[in-house]
Formats: structure tokens, C-alpha cells, sequence
């Protein structure tokens, strides 16, 4: 309106705003245009398998609340990946009853559309929950196909673009919540020192997902901020995640001190579903916003993606499927000129199927979430397990990726022995 008004009167406004409406929409059917083909490019190489692999054997083997996922093709190659420390206890029986029979007897070559069927078949039990088993199947049989072909994992739906992964700690969720700033701040230096981690992730508010403001004491939020900053150094990379915590004004408040402190990402300060109120919080801020750890739909990171909600793009790998659609989304963050950060949840071999993805990942962003090597299982077990090629270690907060085939890892077979196969 302005602008047709000094050019010389209202007359011009209605076509001026008519013809920009014009170029804003063929900006946006572009913009969708690029996801959508960037969506329909195949992911997994299936090139690197000139004959069939059948998968005669698709096994949930359990041992009390942790569960294993063992698949056997017909020519005797195994794969095996280890659920989701906490959800995959309750969701289980979907691995029997809803998802086993889309894989079992089916041509892994095919993983793509495997998963793709997964997923729209249950279209009424679409959620997390879901996700979860479905990402433990799709760990397992790329572990197996890996070990087919002598790959790692992340090879066979991808290029190596980043041998080594810079991290950032995302350790201590509990006691940067509960415990006083300056203990909690001392527990995530020891876990500093160890990593060599040039990148740390706070945590903000009580992060219940309500928006309703709690924090478990007044001010402790400010106080951790501003600590932090004392404690590590202004050469520290500092982020944080509110998880949910805050409204919008109250969100905005936080980050402007965020960005008075120099931090390098806010993570969903506001329930993860407000997308419009998520977009009034990124445009009253300049600190780059991040999100999406808690999506399991592709339309819906479509939808992030194309409205720039976020300018770094956080899928989960269990809570969102598996490697295949993640790789999905950073390729549609790459056609948007977004970054990606894959989120992981802590316990079980979170770290290593995050190495693998990441290896591969187009438009990664420079640090990514690690919780430590001696992650636990679901009954607190720590899980056995060592690299086929180079040991894991942290070295100046670099990790390598392992290159071994498949997820690059061996599983103690005694541990797995402890897992009995479920029959019904």
C-alpha cells in the first residue's frame, strides 16, 4: 500500500498488490515444486545389489523392556539393531502385529516402498509409536545389507560427505532441569572435558511441551544462560532447547537474551504442533531457531521446510522413521537452503545410527547431538558393542565415522543371547 501510494494514489494500490500476490505465490508453487522433487528421488542405492535379497526371517527378540530387531535374508545374511530405549517397551506388539508381515518374504532392495507401505497401511496408528518400530526394522536391514556388500550403512543411501562429525553435547537433560546452575553446569564440564566437545546444548524452562511458562524455580532459565556463558567462554558453541516450555511472548523474551549471550540455535522453545505461533517467535528474533525432533509426518516437514518455520530442521531418527525419510528431509532442507541437524534420543545406539546418517547428510549443519559412548539399553544395561573399524572416541569433539559394513558396529552376541524371539 505504501509504495502505490507515493507512485502516485490509491488507484494503483489493488493492481500493485494483485501483481505481488502473483509473484508471491509462483515463489511459493517454486519453492514446493523443488521439495517435492527432491521427495520423489529414490533413496536407497539400489544399484549395489544386482540380485534379490529376500528377507526370510524378521525377528523382535526381547529381554524385560529392551527389544532387538534381528533380520535374516534367504542367503544367511544378518542384520540387527537395538529399539528405542524407552518407547519400544510399550510399542512392540505393532512390530508383530502391524509392520512384521510388510517386510517378511519381501525383496529388501525394495526398502524404500517397504517403508513407504509401512506407513500408509497404519495410517490410524500413524505416530511416534509407530516410527519407532518402523526405524528399528529399517536399522536391521541396512545393517544387513551393508554387510552384503561390505558398506557401511549410511553408504547405501548416500555419498561420504563427513567422515568425521563435529558434536555437540546433549547430555545432563535431567540435572540441567532439576539441579542448581552452577552444579549442573559442573556435571556438563566433566562431560566437556572428556569429548573435547566445542559445542554444548542447555536445556530451558521445565520442558513439559505445555507453553504454559513453568520453570522448576524463578529465573533459573536467565541464571543458566548467563552462567554458562561464564563457565565455558564466549569460543564455547552454546545452544538450548526449551522443549516446549514457553509461549510466545515468553519465548521471545528468552531468546533475546539467548542472542544477547551469542547462542548458536534455539531449539523449540514453544510446543512443537504451533506452527504459526513458532513463526511469530522466529520473526521477532534473530537467533537461528530450530525444530522438528517431534514430527513423524513427511507433509508436515514439507510444510516446516517450505515456510522456513526453522531455519535447522531436527527429524529424529527413531521418532521419525528410520535413515530413508530423514535422508527425505535433508534433501528438501538442501533444496530450501535449510540445515539439518538429525536429533537422537539418549540410551541404546542413538550415537552410532546419527554417525551414519550424518556421514551422508546433505545441508548438515556444522555440530551434531551425541549423549556419550556408554549408552544404556532399556533395562540400564549398557549395551556391548564395539566399532568393526577404528574405536570409538571423541578427539578435540571429532568423531569418526565408523567405516566397517553395515551399522559398522558388533553387538556382543552374549548380550544379544539374553533376548528371547517373541512368537505371538
Amino acid at each position: 500500500m505504501k509504495s502505490a501510494t507515493f507512485a502516485g494514489g490509491i488507484s494503483l494500490a489493488f493492481p500493485v498488490i494483485a501483481c505481488s500476490s502473483k509473484r508471491g505465490t509462483s515463489a511459493i508453487r517454486d519453492r514446493y515444486a523443488q521439495l517435492d522433487a527432491a521427495l520423489k528421488r529414490p533413496v536407497l542405492k539400489r544399484e549395489l545389489f544386482p540380485e534379490p535379497v529376500i528377507i526370510e526371517r524378521i525377528e523382535l527378540l526381547r529381554d524385560r523392556s529392551n527389544c532387538i530387531c534381528r533380520v535374516i535374508s534367504k542367503d544367511s545374511a544378518e542384520g540387527v539393531s537395538i529399539g528405542h530405549p524407552f518407547i519400544a517397551k510399550s510399542s512392540w506388539p505393532m512390530f508383530q502385529h502391524n509392520l512384521r508381515h510388510h517386510f517378511h518374504g519381501k525383496d529388501a532392495r525394495d526398502l524404500d516402498q517397504l517403508i513407504f507401505n509401512a506407513h500408509e497401511s497404519n495410517i490410524k496408528r500413524q505416530g511416534i509409536p509407530l516410527c519407532v518400530q518402523i526405524a528399528s526394522i529399517e536399522f536391521a536391514i541396512l545393517d544387513m545389507l551393508g554387510n552384503i556388500v561390505n558398506k557401511p550403512a549410511g553408504q547405501l543411501i548416500g555419498d561420504l560427505i563427513h567422515p568425521d562429525v563435529a558434536i555437540y553435547l546433549g547430555t545432563r537433560l535431567g540435572d540441567l532441569r532439576r539441579k542448581e546452575p552452577k552444579i549442573s553446569l559442573e556435571l556438563v564440564k566433566q562431560d566437556q572435558e572428556e569429548t573435547k566437545a566445542k559445542a554444548i546444548k542447555l536445556r530451558a524452562g521445565r520442558g513439559d511441551n505445555l507453553g504454559q511458562n513453568n520453570e522448576n524455580a524463578p529465573g533459573r532459565t536467565e541464571r543458566l544462560i548467563r552462567m554458562a556463558r561464564e563457565v565455558f567462554g564466549n569460543d564455547m558453541i552454546l545452544m538450548i532447547d526449551g522443549n516446549g516450555t514457553y509461549d510466545v511472548k515468553e519465548a521471545i523474551r528468552i531468546g533475546k537474551i539467548l542472542e544477547e549471550y551469542n547462542y548458536y540455535f534455539y531449539e523449540e522453545p514453544i510446543p512443537w504442533d504451533w506452527y504459526e505461533e513458532q513463526k511469530q517467535v522466529q520473526a521477532a528474533l534473530s537467533i537461528p531457531m530450530a525444530g522438528g525432533e517431534e514430527e513423524f509426518g513427511v507433509h508436515a516437514f514439507r510444510y516446516l521446510i517450505g515456510k522456513e518455520v526453522f531455519q535447522i530442521v531436527q527429524p529424529d531418527l527413531f521418532y521419525y522413521g528410520g535413515m530413508i525419510r530423514t535422508m527425505q528431509v535433508a534433501r528438501m532442507a538442501e533444496a530450501a537452503g535449510l540445515q539439518i541437524t538429525p536429533h537422537i534420543s539418549g540410551g541404546g545406539l542413538g550415537y552410532v545410527y546419527m554417525l551414519q546418517m550424518v556421514s551422508v547428510c546433505p545441508a548438515a549443519a556444522e555440530y551434531h547431538e551425541f549423549k556419550m559412548f556408554h549408552t544404556r539399553d532399556a533395562n540400564g544395561t549398557v549395551v556391548p558393542v564395539e566399532s568393526k573399524a577404528e574405536p570409538f572416541e571423541s578427539i578435540d569433539g571429532i568423531i569418526k565415522v565408523p567405516m566397517g559394513s553395515g551399522l559398522g558396529v558388533r553387538i556382543d552376541p552374549n548380550y544379544i543371547k539374553t533376548h528371547q524371539v517373541v512368537r505371538a
